[in-house]
């Protein structure tokens, strides 16, 4: 998953806030608030803020959170490498969307804004025309990217997972799929 896996993390978060479970006060990363933390993740792809969360909430409890939207092929249950796809990446990105994922219409805006303001930007964003709202992963020669496209021609999802490629590819991918849905 590299980093994409936030994505999840980032939602059942959102979950318990909205439940009372947890609050945006609470501590969860050197000094960092849940709301600084959620931030750090999404925007700056935060590993500590992530993982600190992934012990908080659990790895079962990620996993059902996760597969309530998506297939069992996402799974934090292999604590030695999360797993998801490209297409479960995508389901979960659309249902954010269209408002289909099950959070409250400020956690949805929350979380949207938060990956509006992601900083890594060379992949999907560089090839799309429209604002691109967006979680990278890179680890080990793993380049991924899930986004919303705001374009033009609509809204869509898209989600790219790659080994060995280049941010490059991935804005070059997406410049194609763009001409496509012209």
């Amino acid at each position: 998953t590299a980093s994409t896996y936030k994505l999840y993390v980032a939602y059942s978060a959102l979950k318990r806030v909205e439940s009372g479970e947890y609050q945006w006060s609470d501590q969860i990363s050197a000094g960092r608030n849940l709301e600084k933390c959620f931030d750090d993740m999404i925007v700056k792809s935060d590993n500590a803020c992530a993982e600190a969360l992934v012990a908080k909430i659990g790895y079962r409890t990620l996993t059902v959170d996760a597969q309530s939207i998506v297939s069992e092929n996402t799974t934090f249950l292999d604590t030695e490498s999360y797993k998801t796809t490209a297409g479960d990446l995508s389901t979960f990105m659309a249902s954010l969307a269209t408002g289909q994922i099950p959070l409250n219409t400020s956690s949805q805006a929350r979380f949207t804004d938060a990956l509006k303001r992601n900083v890594y930007r060379q992949g999907i964003p560089s090839g799309a025309s429209g604002t691109v709202a967006d979680k990278v992963g890179f680890l080990d020669g793993f380049l991924h990217d899930a986004a919303i496209v705001y374009g033009p021609n609509g809204t869509y999802a898209l989600s790219v997972m790659t080994d060995g490629s280049s941010w490059a590819a991935i804005a070059e991918l997406t410049s194609e799929i763009e001409k496509l849905r012209q």
